[in-house]
């Protein structure tokens, strides 16, 4: 089975995500973005060993190699990025209600619709 490749944007809130691809026979992380220093540095030490690209700006890390993103972000920030993730052709896993308003909620539609 081929493992899926995910990108994680969050790089506290997101290692939950992290842990289970550590463990999971199925899927990976080949990549871990946020703008937090601090929180980069954090993840590498813990994922010492494991082929893991970091990055501090979304723009470089959405065209990395990678088949999915979790998006581990502010909430309010779910959206923008969820829909740039899709037209890059990536799938998105949001791990909260990914909109604030109907704006978003039918820019997130019209994304989702047109990829």
């Amino acid at each position: 089975m081929k493992k899926i490749r995910i990108g994680v944007l969050g790089a506290y809130r997101g290692t939950g995500m992290i842990n289970y691809c550590k463990a999971a026979d199925n899927a990976e992380v080949v990549a871990i973005c946020d703008k937090w220093v601090e929180g980069l540095e954090k993840q590498k030490q813990l994922n010492k060993g494991f082929d893991i690209t970091y990055y501090d700006n979304f723009d470089d890390f959405i065209n990395h190699d990678m088949d999915a993103v979790v998006l581990a972000n502010y909430a309010n920030q779910h959206a923008p990025f969820a829909i740039k993730a899709m037209k890059e052709g990536k799938h998105v896993f949001s791990e909260v209600l990914p909109v604030q308003t109907m704006k978003e909620a039918v820019e997130l539609v019209e994304a989702v619709e047109e990829t």
